[in-house]
């Protein structure tokens, strides 16, 4: 009778409601579970909104046709965030450290482009930041030759011919708020179920369990069922961020559904290991954040891992989480980040999930024998 369907059932369920009270009765970690993930999300999210074009002054001292395409070629270089100042106001926003550099466009501006004579731009750059800097450097003479080959078609006779890739560019952010939806799935499906299981064991309400008859198997999916309970509203919540307040909307709901659901599971299953195998929800914790960050940066978070240097290719691709990350670029952005297409990339995610369940059963199963 104990080994019946309806009584596993009986026992996944308790084993469910059990944990998710256990879960809203001891609300520091509930929060800390469903609020680090969006933390996360807006913090990297402020990190790049900051770092993503060099802030710069354009002082006008020619406001002629010729000076206004040269502004309008720099607008256009994908790496300024333009204002125009007067020369004193560029000189103390330089100063107090609210801009990168200053480009100065002569008073004879258009009398020189127009006489064939030639002309000097000036540019003040506040060289502390080496990429900002590296940026306005390739980014002038980008912006002067886009200027001559519009002005002057004739002048230029060398002017590329761009081929996309994909039919809409992405800019910075909302490639790496997707990669972010990683890590707060990852994070959210470790807590919740790492803490929950730990605290079983702070708790010692785990010898109940294992003197029961019950399966360890349905004790185990009992209790990941209860984290992913739990883990939905971190997820959610994120989402909410990410669509609504980022403005970053997927060309897949059906894959995102999909993907993160099995994302979670995934994470789900690591965590339950780790609360089962360590016991306390301190380490648990430390552990989560500190293997879960750097495995996340490595894993193709701010560009596509081919960029990369084989070495980090090969350690990022040992983890799930670079593969959670091509799924989620593809079905938010419709990108191909590897060559093994959606299908196989889901099947090796799948494959995460089926091992992680295991070790998390197994995990459960010395705990039994032990005691």
């Amino acid at each position: 009778m104990l080994t019946t369907p309806g009584y596993t059932l009986r026992v996944i369920w308790a084993c469910m409601k059990k944990d998710i009270k256990s879960a809203l009765t001891e609300r520091v970690f509930t929060i800390i579970g469903i609020f680090v993930p969006m933390n996360i999300l807006i913090l990297l999210s402020l990190f790049v909104v900051s770092g993503g074009l060099a802030p710069t002054a354009v002082v006008m001292n020619d406001t002629g046709p010729y000076a206004q395409k040269f502004y309008d070629a720099m607008s256009h270089a994908h790496s300024f965030r333009l204002q125009t100042a007067t020369a004193s106001e560029a000189d103390n926003l330089i100063n107090a450290g609210k801009i990168v550099a200053v480009v100065t466009i002569p008073a004879d501006f258009d009398t020189r482009i127009q006489n064939n004579q030639p002309v000097q731009v000036h540019i003040d750059i506040n060289n502390l930041n080496t990429d900002f800097t590296n940026d306005i450097r390739r980014a002038v003479p980008l912006s002067i030759t886009s200027f001559y080959a519009k002005a002057f078609p004739d002048l230029v006779t060398v002017t590329p011919k761009e081929s996309d890739a994909y039919p809409q560019d992405t800019d910075y952010i909302p490639y790496l708020t997707v990669s972010i939806l990683v890590i707060g799935l990852v994070l959210a499906g470790i807590l919740q179920s790492g803490t929950a299981s730990a605290r079983e064991w702070e708790n010692e309400t785990i010898k109940e369990l294992l003197l029961s008859p019950a399966s360890r198997w349905a004790i185990i999916v009992g209790k990941m069922l209860a984290a992913f309970v739990m883990s939905i509203a971190s997820v959610i919540v994120v989402l909410a961020v990410l669509i609504f307040i980022i403005g970053v909307h997927p060309v897949n709901w059906g894959e995102v559904i999909g993907f993160t659901l099995l994302c979670l599971v995934i994470f789900i299953a690591w965590g339950t290991f780790l609360g089962t195998t360590m016991k306390q929800r301190q380490p648990v914790l430390a552990l989560s954040f500190g293997t879960s960050i750097p495995l996340f940066f490595l894993s193709g978070a701010f560009g596509p891992l081919s960029f990369s240097t084989p070495a980090i290719q090969y350690i990022a691709q040992a983890f799930p989480i670079y593969y959670a990350i091509v799924l989620q670029q593809h079905a938010f952005h419709g990108f191909d980040l590897n060559t093994y297409g959606v299908g196989t990339n889901a099947l090796i995610l799948i494959g995460y999930a089926v091992v992680l369940v295991i070790l998390a059963a197994f995990a459960l199963r010395r705990s039994t024998l032990a005691h």
